[in-house]
């Protein structure tokens, strides 16, 4: 069971506002086993109609409804009821059913997430009034697209007017009833409808997706809370809600932005073209010196052969004429034994008259 501790008082553009686990100052978060209806937050609110202001006219602030603004959020994104809060009216109990979704965006150059935390305060002579505040070199809350938002506004409220609204972060003294009226409200409106305030995407966040549904209360249960309370039947359909807020399923979605193409793909598509059209051609060009080696090969080697196959027939020849065409014996020089030719030697004779020569080629 929850209590008053589990609630912290903030302060937010429609006044003051209540946040159940916002773990705040160090308290303890609270955590549910399981998921499913009656395993969340439930709560009986009494709105007291005869508590609000009255309705004189028709003017851009007047509240025409009755019931609460609930937001559901994370602990570190701040509070937006005005612009992202939804309504549970009396005299029904509001189901809320909700489911944890996890987004992740990508920094610079592949995105334009940006995780430094903001300072709200203002220079005195700002370069971009408008733009981003500049990162704090002190503790700050983390980066969250609405907590830049938030911060943008009150540096845009405290350049105008000099002074900060009571929702607004920063250094800067709150704004009067008067300062209120005059400036800071009419400055801010001004602010939003320019869409003035430039915050990047956080690298890293948490919404929640829900779906409402709601049913009215037993005339049972009507005459026992009137009991109870001590008022009427009318008074408790008139005024009394109850809220349950609960998780679908313990589990959560990922929505996460991944790299349109990698180093690590591009490096891949690079080898594989070279491997396929690089590596083609060079295969190609290799079979061609391949063929032209063995061509050349075959012609210089096989001219070579031819030669010396001719030139063996043609010693041949010269030398069974020179021995058949002179019977006359051939006087012999007392020049000492003839070295005995080696195997790879051809004795040419050549005769012209009375002379008979000797040539010894080595081939």
């Amino acid at each position: 069971p929850c209590g008053p501790e589990n609630f912290t008082v903030i302060f937010t553009r429609m006044g003051q506002c209540y946040t159940f686990n916002s773990g705040a100052d160090g308290a303890e978060l609270l955590t549910t086993p399981k998921g499913g209806m009656g395993n969340g937050l439930e709560i009986m609110l009494d709105v007291q109609q005869d508590e609000y202001l009255p309705v004189w006219r028709d003017m851009e602030e007047t509240p025409f409804e009755v019931g609460v603004r609930v937001q559901i959020h994370s602990q570190e994104e701040p509070p937006t009821i005005d612009q992202l809060g939804f309504g549970a009216a009396p005299g029904y109990q509001t189901f809320v059913s909700c489911q944890q979704q996890r987004l992740s965006f990508l920094p610079p150059p592949w995105g334009d997430c940006s995780s430094a935390p903001l300072d709200p305060d203002f220079e005195p002579e700002p370069s971009g009034p408008l733009g981003p505040p500049s990162p704090s070199p002190g503790p700050q809350a983390p980066y969250s697209l609405m907590g830049c938002r938030l911060a943008c506004e009150a540096r845009y409220v405290a350049r105008k007017c000099g002074c900060r609204m009571m929702h607004m972060p920063g250094g800067a003294p709150v704004c009067s009833p008067q300062q209120y009226k005059d400036c800071a409200d009419p400055a801010l409106d001004a602010m939003l409808r320019k869409d003035a305030c430039t915050c990047p995407n956080p690298c890293a966040s948490t919404r929640y997706a829900k779906e409402l549904s709601m049913v009215g209360p037993s005339r049972a249960a009507a005459r026992y809370l009137a009991r109870k309370h001590n008022r009427s039947e009318a008074y408790i359909v008139e005024n009394v809600l109850v809220l349950d807020i609960f998780f679908e399923a313990l589990n959560y979605e990922t929505v996460e932005q991944k790299k349109a193409y990698e180093v690590s793909e591009l490096l891949g598509d690079i080898g594989g073209q070279m491997g396929l059209f690089i590596g083609a051609s060079l295969l190609t060009i290799l079979e061609i010196l391949d063929y032209l080696c063995e061509v050349f090969q075959d012609r210089v080697l096989g001219y070579f052969w031819n030669r010396k196959h001719s030139q063996r027939h043609s010693s041949t020849n010269l030398l069974q004429e020179g021995l058949g065409s002179h019977g006359t014996q051939v006087p012999h020089l007392s020049l000492g034994p003839r070295p005995p030719t080696p195997p790879c030697a051809v004795t040419k004779t050549l005769s012209a008259s009375h002379r008979t020569c000797y040539l010894v080629t080595r081939l």
